[in-house]
């Protein structure tokens, strides 16, 4: 699971005496492990996990963006999103994510309201495809092949 790579690899930090993955890494093992702990005292799951990464990694960015936007130094918040996402699974590219749409919206057809279409092909990518794919780019492509 990936909350044990997590705990695993912070130990691996701590022992390397890399004090800022080791803290970051803990920081994460600690958020990403009380969702599970207050859902009912149980491991978290891996979706659950990713989502803190993603979490992780959208605040590191908007830190990130400051930073540069006033000119200083963002090394060590771009190491931290290094790290991070390495734990992240690979996004699908356009060709491959516009592929699952045409064929989800396939398997949708006979819906009659566009709204009710966009809600069913973005909820058949969520339940099927979670964080595989960038929630932007799949909402354009979504509604540019339901008004085709």
């Amino acid at each position: 699971m990936l909350i044990s790579q997590i705990k695993s690899d912070s130990l691996i930090a701590r022992k390397a005496r890399q004090t800022d993955t080791a803290t970051l890494l803990t920081t994460l093992y600690s958020e990403a492990s009380m969702i599970g702990k207050n859902a009912g005292n149980r491991e978290s799951t891996d979706v659950e996990v990713l989502q803190v990464i993603e979490k992780f990694v959208k605040n590191a960015n908007e830190v990130k963006n400051i930073l540069l936007k006033n000119n200083k130094d963002a090394s060590n918040i771009i190491s931290e999103i290094i790290v991070l996402s390495k734990y992240l699974p690979q996004k699908m590219t356009y060709e491959e994510l516009e592929c699952v749409v045409k064929e989800i919206i396939m398997d949708l057809k006979g819906l009659i309201n566009m709204q009710i279409q966009i809600g069913q092909v973005m909820g058949s990518l969520k339940k099927n495809y979670s964080n595989q794919y960038d929630g932007k780019m799949a909402s354009e492509i979504v509604k540019k092949e339901l008004v085709k």
